[in-house]
């Protein structure tokens, strides 16, 4: 009787004591919960910070409009000088650009040899058939020395494989033949082609926009240029009338969109006649510039 008298209000101490534990237990228990929900919640609302401060994803590239190129320009070829006098525009004054290159007897060229996107000048020796080319329209010594061609041939240059580069060729009139490089270097004809007659004096342009030069031909006779779109054997697929008796053909770019038209040089007068479009009619431009002698020769020089 005693002890139990003696264990009750040490019961009566603890069971309140466990129960006050208890509470204590759900209490702190229900805090954590509470602080691991906000924890959570906030590292959500860190990742969406972290995620907002990332730089916007870039908008997906376009293809861009056609390219405009530079369009070519009237030059002359002074043969009893050695001098290149070149125009930057279509119209008439004095030459912009003077570059010593060449001799008398040479017959001038254009073209961009090293696929830097300008046109240079160069001349064609028919004395020994050597290419001399200057990759800047500055005086100095060519760059490019190549021999090409025979006795009798004449110079043509084009982008024949559309690598960016132009390079050498010969139309051959003995036999009707264009002979062509793709590079500037000594060695045989990369490509042969049958076209042309004896008497035809050799063109060469990019006359469907396909990036790729291809041969042509003026005929003096009727004064006309056959003209194909590719660098095989056949008739001609345009066919162009324009000039006269003695009129000097040519062959650019005049408007920069990137397909090469007709003009010719009429050296009675020194003026060029120019049409944008391998169509037959009247020149869309005229300009006079050169004297006596001149030999026309066309580029775009800047």
């Amino acid at each position: 009787m005693k002890s139990e008298q003696i264990v009750s209000p040490i019961l009566e101490r603890i069971i309140p004591m466990k129960i006050g534990f208890a509470r204590y237990s759900l209490a702190f228990a229900l805090l954590s919960l509470c602080l691991f929900a906000a924890c959570a919640g906030n590292t959500g609302e860190s990742e969406n910070a972290n995620n907002s401060a990332k730089p916007p994803e870039p908008a997906p590239t376009r293809a861009a409009g056609p390219v405009r190129r530079s369009a070519w320009t009237v030059g002359l070829f002074r043969p009893s000088e050695g001098l290149f006098l070149l125009r930057n525009s279509n119209t008439s004054g004095q030459a912009d650009e003077v570059v010593p290159f060449g001799s008398k007897g040479d017959t001038p060229l254009a073209g961009d040899w090293d696929g830097n996107g300008s046109v240079t000048v160069g001349v064609y020796r028919t004395s020994d058939s050597t290419f001399f080319l200057r990759n800047s329209n500055t005086a100095g010594e060519a760059e490019v020395v190549v021999t090409f061609g025979s006795s009798g041939d004449l110079p043509v240059v084009g982008d024949w494989d559309g690598d960016g580069k132009m390079t050498i060729g010969v139309f051959r009139p003995s036999q009707g033949l264009f002979l062509l490089r793709n590079s500037n270097t000594t060695g045989q004809a990369d490509l042969s082609v049958p076209f042309g007659a004896r008497g035809d004096i050799p063109v060469a342009g990019d006359w469907d926009g396909d990036g790729k030069a291809s041969i042509g031909v003026y005929r003096p006779d009727i004064s006309t240029f056959l003209l194909r779109n590719n660098n095989t054997p056949g008739d001609p697929e345009i066919t162009v009338g324009l000039g006269s008796k003695g009129d000097t053909p040519l062959v650019g770019d005049w408007d920069g969109n990137g397909t090469t038209a007709v003009g010719v040089y009429r050296t009675s007068d020194s003026t060029f006649f120019l049409r944008n479009t391998n169509t037959s009619g009247q020149a869309d431009m005229a300009i006079t510039f050169g004297s006596k002698g001149d030999i026309p020769v066309v580029g775009s020089w800047k």
